[in-house]
């Protein structure tokens, strides 16, 4: 039996910090899945489940289309997992039953970070189920293991039928099951089902086409006993389950039992087949029946035949599912801690798992190079709607955009330094001339430069050919790892080459242009700047002046001029039309932006940041308050799509401008360089600084900003069509006195717009406007509009967060607080923050949020993700006490978990607040896990415990300083907290007291940093060289007293 621990009434782990779930067929129905995490050889399997039958709902590889249980949203999954899941039929002393179906035995869920088991009970016999995905080897698999245990004095008579009710075979896809299911068990069949290893494929490719070919891959099942014997299998459904067509009963199974198949002879073609393993044992009391089940894919049968010999070797499986629980706990041990919450704790590990399948694992390939594992779309069974991609080949990745995959690799520096300024690159190098930047940010490929093939000194023939043909195009190192397999036979020998041949080859970050251009995806971009510089202060000259390296994408579609945008509707001017082709970016020579003479355009990083704010100064609306969505899509409020057609802006992303001006201020005026920029980019910076001087009263007073508006537009329209093919490649150099006067007069003009929006907006910071055109002239190459009135919309949480940044003293700070814990966006009743006030007065033109349910989806729900922004901010700000009872009450470890609805170590995207009409969704979590909430829970850890800012520089040398920040309800009996810093170094806290220990309550006493040479002491402060060793991981701890407040 498990063992549990209780936390606060509401919460169990196991002795193992599983998360445990009582009766979970009884609770409300949730999702969720396993991670998909297969290790860098291994061939990632996606895997989801619900709570409802033996849970596993469908799985399969790469995607929705490629599927061995076929892939439903979550309310048709919990409605079919029942029936098309796995089941498990029992003749128990002759009398037939099925464990897990109906509604009168306890049960229990145990979920792990890679694993998920189920238990029943009767007054016969216990059953259990787990699941992993299998680690570490050339295919994908699910691996399930049941056991059923005599629980009775006496013998006990068990047979059972053990397996999956639907099988999809290789070569059919989802979208084919559903739209020509009956159709296509035309083309299946089964083979080698007598020998107890079934391969379910179909005869040959499946689309109307001239071109027929074969299907090499094949999906496959099979089994064995404890002692290792191979288990018979039925693929024949009907033979199981006769004329029942809706799978109630296994009516065979019921008269026959395991011989079921000796009777008769299975039908293996022209069906959908299942997949049912047979077993029987006469158990004494305490005995268990054990049936060891693999259920994957593979590309050709001689990986089958390897892994179908490793299954008959003894402990291999229990090996493998001791490989994948490692896996887990050794990714998230760079988070490792342990405060005075057992279920704090285990959510850190689970966060950051969860963060990483979106963000990716940065790992080491090669001496130098950082590469990211496991990364993907978030798509699950309640984002039906995203088409995720995980590649499968080893050291995998998978698809993702650009908002989501930037914010989840903001604090890898914190855990993995190692990643140095990679994802500033990757970033920064994404973005384009205009600003904007694609959406989709796709596989990492490399090349190796002409002329330096790799050695290839102890690869075999075959496989050495097959290099040589890989390196003459892009390569993923999935590729490169699978040829080495087939041809090294020694490991350290393949890992050797691949390093080698990594080393020196060079990567390209691709990316795909996707649909239209978000407002708000470049201010994700400086998050990764500032984390650098919390771990390396003493590098920022070199960061930003010193390297050349960065480039520009080149733009797909390049934006229409404002004339040809806009459309005149019953409604009045609306903004209809965005986009026009520029250039095909598929094609390998027009990836980045060149000059006349077709060298790739380079530049600074600063100077790369001083054009992003040139061009977004030039987006500012008619007004002079937002940022224009004038790329047609709106900011991180995807919901109000609408927005844009109604000339909409949004003032987070004018908050988060003047923030990026004040760090190039602060950056010039510390460093004194010059930036180099491009004439064209120059150019547009005087214009908009001219029409500042000229316009500077319509900016200044609480009116249309029309001149400023049209000026700005002319010079921005002329620099788009000047530079969206390519650039002169003329350059002027401006002095850091020169560029912090241009940046000081940004700032007076965002500051302006600024003060306006306050003006015209509510107590709430305001988010968002839209425009009315009032006035507009019809010329023959469009409309043109000349007056505007601006229309507020209901007050949204985002706007708070931004502005939280460049609040000016702490009485402003407290003030922005007070103003939204007064507004509608509080939810009373929860103790939470909603992402947005009523939409109930809003135009239905704002967007599909406004068709919402109240309280659900991105209408008046708590959205995780903007409310631990929110809460991040409350704690960068230095609002430690309001912080601290805020996320007391909001943050998922915390809450009611019957409330919850689902495990307290996941994060859900938004929370059903108690404005949604459905008393029973109040509170509970929705849409699982893959959220942007866990980097803004990341970053909060790192700050609550080390401080906001670790590292700095004093008199030129590095200085390391400790500002943790634990509330009361983490601080356990034993006065000490533990957790570990920058991924390797596990720092103790000594407590003075049982209590809060928030900044400004105590001192630091004394620091000891633990080496291989010995202990050195310091107070408050480390410094010089055991600095630097800390930074590089080189120490084996670190303890802090902290005593009482003097």
């Amino acid at each position: 039996m498990i063992l549990l621990l209780r936390e606060e009434g509401i919460s169990m782990l196991d002795k193992n910090k599983n998360y445990v779930i009582e009766n979970y067929h009884l609770k409300s129905a949730f999702s969720s899945f396993l991670p998909g995490i297969s290790g860098e050889h291994g061939i990632p399997l996606w895997c989801y489940y619900v709570n409802r039958g033996q849970c596993v709902s469908c799985f399969g590889i790469q995607d929705k289309d490629h599927p061995i249980m076929e892939f439903y949203p979550a309310h048709q999954a919990y409605e079919r997992t029942p029936l098309l899941g796995f089941r498990t039929f029992l003749r128990v002393n002759g009398t037939y039953e099925e464990p897990f179906s109906g509604r009168d035995r306890a049960r229990r869920m145990v979920i792990s970070m890679n694993s998920l088991t189920i238990e029943e009970e009767t007054r016969h016999y216990r059953i259990s189920a787990e699941y992993e995905t299998l680690p570490q080897e050339p295919m994908a698999a699910l691996m399930r293991e049941v056991k059923i245990t005599n629980v009775t004095g006496e013998d006990l008579a068990v047979e059972a039928a053990d397996g999956l009710a639907e099988v999809i075979p290789c070569g059919v896809s989802s979208t084919t099951m559903k739209d020509m299911g009956q159709t296509a068990k035309a083309w299946m069949e089964v083979r080698d089902v007598r020998n107890g290893v079934p391969k379910f494929r179909v005869r040959a490719s499946m689309e109307d086409s001239a071109e027929v070919t074969e299907v090499k891959g094949m999906n496959f099942a099979f089994a064995r006993g404890g002692e290792g014997e191979i288990l018979p299998v039925i693929v024949d459904r009907e033979l199981l389950f006769e004329t029942d067509t809706a799978l109630l009963r296994a009516w065979g199974f019921e008269r026959e039992g395991v011989r079921l198949p000796d009777r008769k002879e299975q039908v293996t073609c022209n069906d959908t087949p299942c997949s049912f393993f047979l077993a029987s044992r006469i158990l004494k009391p305490g005995e268990t029946l054990v049936m060891r089940e693999l259920y994957g894919t593979a590309k050709e049968q001689t990986r089958i035949d390897r892994v179908w010999k490793l299954f008959g070797e003894d402990g291999w499986f229990q090996g493998k599912q001791r490989e994948a629980f490692a896996l887990t706990e050794q990714i998230t041990s760079r988070i490792a801690v342990k405060t005075g919450h057992a279920v704090f704790d285990a959510y850190c590990r689970q966060d950051y798992l969860d963060n990483l399948l979106r963000g990716g694992y940065p790992v080491r390939i090669g001496s130098s190079k950082t590469f990211y594992l496991y990364s993907r779309k978030h798509g699950d069974m309640e984002r039906d709607y995203n088409f995720f991609s995980m590649l499968p080949e080893p050291y995998t990745q998978g698809n993702g955009n650009f908002r989501d995959v930037c914010q989840n690799r903001r604090c890898d520096v914190y855990f993995s330094p190692f990643v140095g300024d990679s994802s500033i690159r990757t970033f920064y190098n994404a973005l384009q001339l205009n600003g904007y930047n694609p959406l989709g940010i796709e596989k990492v490929t490399y090349t190796i430069p002409e002329g330096q093939m790799p050695v290839l000194e102890g690869v075999e023939a075959a496989a050495a050919d097959a290099l040589k043909d890989l390196f003459t195009k892009e390569f993923t190192p999935g590729q490169l790892d699978e040829i080495l397999a087939e041809g090294v036979e020694e490991r350290a020998d393949r890992e050797r080459i691949f390093a080698g041949i990594m080393d020196l080859a060079r990567s390209e970050d691709r990316t795909r242009y996707g649909e239209g251009y978000w407002c708000d995806h470049w201010t994700y971009n400086l998050d990764l700047v500032e984390a650098y510089l919390a771990v390396y202060p003493d590098r920022r000259e070199t960061l930003l002046f010193e390297e050349d390296g960065y480039s520009y994408r080149q733009a797909e579609k390049r934006i229409l001029p404002r004339r040809k945008r806009y459309v005149k509707t019953e409604q009045g001017i609306r903004q209809y039309h965005f986009l026009e082709d520029n250039a095909d970016t598929e094609r390998k020579e027009n990836r980045y932006l060149k000059d006349r003479n077709g060298c790739v355009v380079t530049a600074s990083l600063a100077s790369k940041m001083m054009t992003l704010v040139i061009t977004r100064m030039a987006a500012l609306d008619p007004y002079g308050m937002g940022l224009e969505m004038e790329g047609g899509k709106p900011g991180w409020y995807d919901a109000l799509n609408g927005l844009p057609g109604l000339l909409g802006s949004s003032m987070a992303e004018t908050y988060e401008l003047l923030r990026c001006v004040r760090f190039l201020i602060e950056t010039l005026e510390k460093t004194e360089k010059s930036v180099i920029l491009l004439k064209e980019t120059a150019g547009l910076a005087g214009a908009v600084c001219r029409a500042g001087q000229q316009f500077h009263k319509e900016l200044a007073e609480g009116t249309s900003a029309a001149g400023f508006w049209n000026a700005v537009n002319d010079a921005k329209e002329h620099f788009w069509d000047t530079t969206s093919r390519e650039v002169s490649g003329e350059r002027v150099t401006w002095e850091a006195q020169e560029t912090v006067r241009v940046l000081t007069q940004f700032s007076d003009i965002l500051r302006m717009g600024i003060r306006k929006a306050a003006r015209l907006g509510r107590t709430v910071r305001p988010t968002y406007f839209y425009y009315e055109v009032t006035e507009w002239k019809e010329e023959p190459d469009g409309i043109l509009p000349q007056a505007f009135r601006v229309h507020n919309t209901p007050d949204f949480l985002e706007g708070s967060v931004h502005y939280m940044k460049i609040a000016a003293d702490e009485e402003e700070r407290k003030a922005v607080y007070e103003s939204v814990r007064a507004s509608r966006l509080y939810d009373d009743a929860l103790s939470m923050y909603k992402v947005n006030a009523s939409l109930s007065e809003a135009t239905f033109e704002l967007g599909r949020a406004c068709a919402f349910t109240p309280g659900w989806l991105e209408n008046e729900s708590v959205w995780l993700h903007m409310e631990y922004k929110y809460l991040l901010e409350l704690l960068k700000a230095g609002m430690y006490q309001e912080f601290t009872e805020d996320f007391h009450k909001a943050a998922v470890p915390f809450l009611n978990e019957e409330q919850y609805g689902r495990s307290l170590l996941e994060n859900s995207s938004f929370i059903a607040s108690s404005a949604n009409p459905n008393p029973r969704y109040h509170g509970k979590g929705f849409v699982a896990r893959l959220s942007g909430s866990t980097a803004e829970f990341l970053e909060m850890w790192e700050i609550m415990m080390f401080g906001k800012q670790p590292f700095s520089i004093r008199d030129g040398k590095l200085e390391l300083s400790f500002e943790p920040c634990f509330p009361e309800y983490l601080t356990g009996e034993e006065k000490t907290i533990t957790a570990t810093f920058l991924g390797s170094v596990p720092v103790t806290y000594e407590l003075p007291e049982q209590r809060a220990v928030l900044p400004g309550t105590y001192t630091v006493k004394q620091i000891t940093v633990e080496t291989e040479q010995g202990e050195a002491s310091f107070s408050r402060t480390v410094t010089g060289p055991a600095a630097e060793l800390v930074r590089e991981g080189r120490v084996r701890s670190i303890t802090v007293l902290l005593a009482g407040k003097l």
